[in-house]
This record gives structure tokens, C-alpha cells and sequence, in this order.
């Protein structure tokens, strides 16, 4: 991914304290410190899994306020800057756990494409040292600093993507009391959007429903979660998709099951799961990694998901008396790890 910054500003949102401090100048983006800053955070978080795809509602004072900046870049920038500080600040000050924060917005270039990045730094306690003199001696203190940014190592909790050519939109955001109604701050009050549940969100309903419904209809969850893991290796890691579909994830778990079939697919519906799930390579990777079992008496076993039907490799026998017995075959070597 390649970003690049074209303006940013910071706004100190003292939600907590009662205080605001709107920031008239833009941030330094010549500063490599600067820069390196935003834009890592940036990368960190833009094509995360968690993300949610949203769309403007008809009526969204964000999306006014982005027009008129489209219409005077170098005069507009401020205004619209302030217009998100003042919706974040008076939302977090509306909260029934007030909060601080320093919100960064900046106008970028993405992946060749022109973003507005909003981005809020929950502020952290952290210690610092400080250097005191009494009575000409040196003194080194430890002291808390009560405003810490989030470290590049870390993730930005809170966030929103707007793309300036379509208005399409990539948001995280969280609920929080407000009023005595549960709100998605980001969603419902800074941006005013229409928004759908995330990639990774989408994906573990996925997951749940098809061990549900396996579950309450006498089928083997373990099978059902195998079979999944299969058809995202062969659909997505062996092939050129970036997205699974789910009527075809019920064709491979569901195959000669049509009732099963058909009740995984209403319960998908019904959760508002996409037909097409769009996931990138962490969830891939989840998706697709190893069956991990955990027995009743301590013992695990971690094994590739298309072993589970390979008797070659492994069997599951069931005892007469209730019981299960797993037999791992043909096993070359043994290593302690």
C-alpha cells in the first residue's frame, strides 16, 4: 500500500475535562516524523478486516461539508476539519463515560486514490521522566503524562475512510451509551451513514451459523467447520478470488443435505449477510488454518483440515460405549516441542 499526504490537521477533544482546543494550523506533513506517524497508522488500518462499507445517508452534513471542501481545497480544509472535531466532541461529551481524544483528519492519496482519513486517537496514561533543580542538585522524577498518542505498533480503535471521487466510505467505529440509547459515534453522528457488517464480522456468522445448524440438526460441527476451511483453500488461497460466496459455501458443508442447506442459508439471510464476503488475506489465513480439537480429558490435537476425512491420517472410531477413540496413521517421525 502507498500513502501519501497532501494536508492533516490535529484537534485536541478533551471530553472529560470539559475542553477543546481546535487547531487553526495544519500539521507539518514535511516532518518525516509527522508524516511517518499518520501514514503508518494509516496502512495499519485501512484494508483491516473489521472495517465496515457505508454510504451516505440522503441527508448527511458530512457529506455537505466534504462537497464544499471539493469546491475550495486550500480555503475549505479548516472548516471541514472542525465540522467532524465539533460532531466527535459534542457526541463523546454526550456519552455517559466522557472521554479524550486527539482526532487527526487528513487528505490523502491512497492506492492512487484520493481519501479523507479521519482518524481518533484515544489518549493513553503514560510516564515519562522529568528533570527537576532544588537547590543546585539534579533531580530525575518519574512522572504520568496524561496525554499519550497511540503507538504505530498499534491500531487505531476508531476511524472512518471516505474516498472524495465516490463518497464510498470504510468506517470502524464502536457503541457507546448516548442519551440512553446504544450509538455508533462514528456511524450515526460524525458521519451520518447507512453502513453493513464488516468482512470479518460477516465471516465468524458464517462460521456460527453452519456449526449451529450442523449441530442442531445431528450433523459433526468438526465436519462442517473441515469442509468450510476446504473450500476457502481451494476457492480463495488455490484461486484468484478475494471473496467467498455463501451459496456456495452451503453447496461444499451442506452437499446431500437440502434441508440443512436451506435453513443455513435463511438464518444468512436473516443475519444480513452479504451473498459475497469480501476477505483479505488475514482472514484468509483464519479461514484456512489448521482444525484444532480440544478433548474433555486435556489433550489437544492441531491437524490440516483436509485430513479430517483421510483415514489415511486420521480416524475417529466410536466405542461402543459412548465413547471416542482418534487414531493418527502412518506418522514418519515424532518431535518434542
Amino acid at each position: 500500500m502507498i500513502t501519501s499526504l497532501k494536508r492533516a490537521v490535529l484537534h485536541i477533544l478533551d471530553a472529560a475535562g470539559g475542553i477543546s482546543v481546535y487547531s487553526d494550523g495544519e500539521l507539518d506533513i514535511a516532518d518525516a516524523s509527522v508524516n511517518s506517524f499518520i501514514t503508518k497508522h494509516i496502512e495499519k488500518i485501512f484494508e483491516d478486516a473489521s472495517l465496515r462499507r457505508g454510504e451516505f445517508a440522503g441527508n448527511s452534513g458530512f457529506k455537505y461539508q466534504i462537497t464544499e471542501y471539493i469546491k475550495d481545497e486550500d480555503g475549505g480544509f479548516n472548516a471541514l476539519s472542525r465540522f467532524i472535531a465539533k460532531r466527535l466532541y459534542d457526541g463523546l461529551a454526550s456519552s455517559d463515560k466522557p472521554e479524550s481524544c486527539d482526532l487527526i483528519v487528513c487528505d490523502c492519496i491512497i492506492n492512487d486514490l484520493p481519501v479523507l482519513a479521519v482518524l481518533k486517537c484515544d489518549n493513553k496514561i503514560g510516564y515519562t521522566h522529568q528533570v527537576t533543580q532544588e537547590e543546585g542538585t539534579v533531580k530525575n522524577q518519574i512522572i504520568n503524562h496524561y496525554a499519550i498518542l497511540p503507538t504505530t505498533s498499534q491500531k487505531i480503535s476508531e476511524c472512518a475512510f471516505i474516498n472524495l471521487t465516490d463518497f464510498t466510505i470504510k468506517y470502524k467505529g464502536k457503541k457507546r451509551n448516548i442519551d440512553g440509547e446504544a450509538t455508533d459515534l462514528m456511524a450515526d453522528m460524525v458521519l451520518e451513514c447507512i453502513y453493513d457488517i464488516s468482512s470479518r464480522e460477516s465471516v465468524n456468522a458464517v462460521k456460527r451459523i453452519a456449526k449451529k445448524v450442523a449441530e442442531e440438526n445431528g450433523g459433526d460441527s468438526i465436519e462442517t467447520m473441515s469442509k468450510m476451511k476446504e473450500y476457502v483453500t481451494e476457492t480463495v488461497e488455490e484461486g484468484e478470488n478475494n471473496y467467498i460466496e455463501t451459496d456456495k459455501v452451503a453447496d461444499k458443508i451442506f452437499d446431500g443435505r437440502p434441508g440443512m442447506r436451506d435453513e443455513f442459508m435463511q438464518k444468512i439471510e436473516k443475519a444480513n449477510v452479504p451473498q459475497r464476503v469480501a476477505v483479505n488475506s488475514y482472514v484468509t489465513k483464519k479461514l484456512a488454518s489448521n482444525v484444532k480439537l480440544v478433548t474433555d480429558i486435556g489433550v489437544e490435537l492441531t491437524f490440516p483440515a483436509e485430513y479430517y476425512q483421510n483415514s489415511d491420517y486420521i480416524e475417529f472410531i466410536n466405542n461402543d460405549d459412548g465413547t471416542i477413540s482418534i487414531q493418527i496413521n502412518n506418522i514418519g517421525e515424532v518431535v518434542n516441542k
